[in-house]
């Protein structure tokens, strides 16, 4: 029984040698296959982090801290005024958000933006994501709504922080505009 054993390993190994000589890409696409299957094997960490960023693509989502720097305070909001923010970044879609930002002081302003996402741009792992949009301004003290507009760009710093900066117009008895500059934490991507 063992030279029939030894005759069918003999058989098999002369069939291997002859497919590998024989089919050009045979040995190629076993190697890629081999090389692929390292590649997946990833420790826990980068797994969360490739769920993370295969969960969220280009949407960027934050809440964060910032500062706002007064430019025309032709109106009477805070927003002309500056001082500390809020902002926020919630998408809608894969090309729409909004973008929120509230000026803390005398005068409460908040705003709230619907904005065209466009693609993203950039080098060295570093992506500069330009938005533009419109909404509206809510001075919190008086109750008074303003249309508003708004630009600026989104900075992913990596998976969970985004660096943000903004040119924030509103128009409420004269034209208040502010530079809004701040950073943002995706807290659900905590989790």
């Amino acid at each position: 029984m063992m030279p029939a054993f030894q005759r069918l390993g003999s058989f098999s190994l002369v069939s291997a040698l002859v497919l590998l000589v024989t089919v050009p890409g045979f040995a190629q696409t076993t190697t890629e296959t081999i090389e692929a299957m390292d590649a997946t094997s990833l420790t826990p960490d980068a797994v969360m982090a490739q769920r993370r960023r295969s969960r969220n693509e280009d949407r960027i989502r934050y809440f964060g801290i910032g500062g706002t720097i007064g430019v025309s305070d032709d109106g009477d909001t805070e927003l002309g005024e500056g001082g500390f923010s809020l902002v926020g970044r919630f998408p809608v879609s894969d090309q729409l958000s909004i973008h929120s930002a509230s000026v803390l002081g005398g005068d409460s302003f908040t705003s709230f933006a619907l904005t065209t996402d466009f693609s993203g741009f950039g080098t060295d792992g570093i992506q500069v994501q330009p938005f533009v949009g419109a909404g509206i301004g809510l001075e919190i003290d008086d109750f008074e709504i303003s249309p508003m507009v708004t630009a600026g760009v989104d900075v992913p710093i990596n998976d969970l922080i985004t660096a943000t900066g903004r040119v924030n117009a509103a128009f409420n008895d004269g034209t208040d505009i502010g530079v809004v500059l701040g950073v943002g934490v995706d807290v659900l991507g905590l989790f």
